[in-house]
């Protein structure tokens, strides 16, 4: 059985995965209204938050990992993180989209 402190520093990591993930779409819903930045600043701005989207899905992926192997969690609590980590999928798809969306309407 792993130790305590190792899993309390796991459950951290999945609480801050959920606080960033808001934070992360706020920043997009930003990024969609500013009509003012330059396309060299909305490209690098799209690629901070693809970076982020692309980090969190990697830390939930890590984070499933452990709970897999060292708490042998039910199959039930594992398909919930699976789809936890599947529902990221989307806001990625996303941030692509809006990215083609605004290279036409703004890029070179």
């Amino acid at each position: 059985m792993p130790s305590t402190e190792h899993t309390d520093v796991a459950l951290m990591l999945v609480q801050l995965i959920a606080i960033t993930i808001p934070s992360t779409v706020v920043l997009v819903k930003q990024l969609r209204r500013s009509d003012n930045l330059k396309w060299r600043f909305r490209k690098l701005s799209f690629g901070l938050v693809g970076s982020c989207i692309a980090s969190l899905i990697a830390a939930a992926i890590a984070l499933l990992s452990y709970f897999v192997v060292k708490l042998q969690l039910p199959n039930t609590i594992t398909a919930g993180l699976l789809l936890v980590i599947v529902g990221l999928l989307p806001l990625g798809a996303f941030i692509a989209v809006l990215y083609r969306e605004h290279r036409k309407e703004f890029g070179p």
